[in-house]
């Protein structure tokens, strides 16, 4: 029998060419230059408005939005009188993950946007509300029901979460160099900063356990960081 490869699907949300081939020249992304030296690369073309949900839908479903139904970040309260982030229920086609599992493939997905609640797959999902801080206390930080599949993963997935406010200085200062010059009290940027290295952390950290702890054939996984880092700072 033919030995299966296994696929990584690794999603950066505003990930850009034009910033990263100067950064790749400059010597400061070794392991992507490394990737590209040895692979292929292109231009996605993207949907008007470029909006993350949809797009990454399109991304795991090879259907344009009409097809796939997920059209925007929220969506009506199934009693029609209010609002709610957006849910994977509300995806009408199959995911490439969904068409792997249903050919015996153990697939991982991590993050992906919308992907909450988990769908059950031969493998695990960690959904989008995994990383979301609703808490200002850690202790009190608990994980919505329907974030992880398997349940049997769940509590070792909780665990395994990064708080903003079990960062330190360490943590924040390759982000914000000049950090000690930041008056905290007239800017609150870098209580943003903290909460998206917060989100990222979680992700790599639910991501690194599932590739190194379960057998799998396909991993993807979504970050959006460098969105978020661009909304706050590329006016700078």
């Amino acid at each position: 029998r033919m030995k299966k490869k296994k696929v990584l699907l690794i999603g950066w949300d505003a990930a850009d060419w034009d910033v990263i081939d100067q950064l790749m020249e400059q010597g400061r992304m070794p392991a992507l230059k490394n990737f590209l030296e040895n692979g292929v690369r292109g231009k996605l073309a993207t949907y008007d408005p470029p909006v993350s949900p949809m797009l990454w839908t399109s991304i795991a479903t090879g259907k344009n939005p009409e097809k796939h139904g997920v059209l925007g970040f929220i969506e009506p309260t199934p009693d029609g009188k209010g609002l709610r982030p957006l849910l994977s229920t509300s995806r009408k086609v199959k995911a490439i993950w969904n068409i792997l599992n249903q050919n015996d493939y153990k697939t991982n997905v991590i993050g992906w946007w919308p992907s909450h609640p988990a769908e059950p797959l031969n493998g695990a999902m960690v959904s989008n509300f995994y990383q979301m801080v609703t808490e200002n206390d850690p202790a009190k930080w608990k994980m919505d029901d329907g974030t992880v599949h398997p349940p049997e993963i769940s509590k070792q997935l909780e665990e395994l979460r990064v708080h903003p406010k079990e960062l330190t200085f360490a943590h924040i200062l390759p982000f914000v160099p000049l950090m000690n010059l930041v008056d905290q009290e007239k800017d609150k940027n870098l209580e943003v900063v903290s909460k998206l290295i917060s989100h990222g952390s979680c992700i790599q950290n639910a991501v690194t356990w599932l590739l190194e702890n379960t057998e799998w054939d396909f991993t993807a996984v979504y970050f959006d960081m460098i969105d978020h880092f661009s909304h706050l700072g590329m006016r700078y």
